[in-house]
């Protein structure tokens, strides 16, 4: 998982704002809070891309949707 490569393709594009989504990998020990704070975005905004309700758990390795 370490060395795995992520192939960006047309899913990868909003059409609602146009920007880019960024898949990011999970890793031990991270919150929403640290996922949101690496990529200068609000934890609600991670949730709502993501489909996460209030009090949701990450897992390590769950693939997460960044939008740029």
């Amino acid at each position: 998982m370490a060395n795995e490569k992520i192939i960006m393709n047309e899913e990868m594009l909003d059409d609602v704002t146009g920007g880019t989504i960024l898949p990011y990998r999970v890793k031990k020990g991270e919150t929403l809070a640290d996922v949101a704070k690496k990529y200068n975005v609000t934890v609600e905004q991670l949730m709502k891309w993501n489909n996460i309700e209030e009090g949701g758990v990450l897992t390590v390795g769950q693939l997460l949707k960044v939008k740029f």
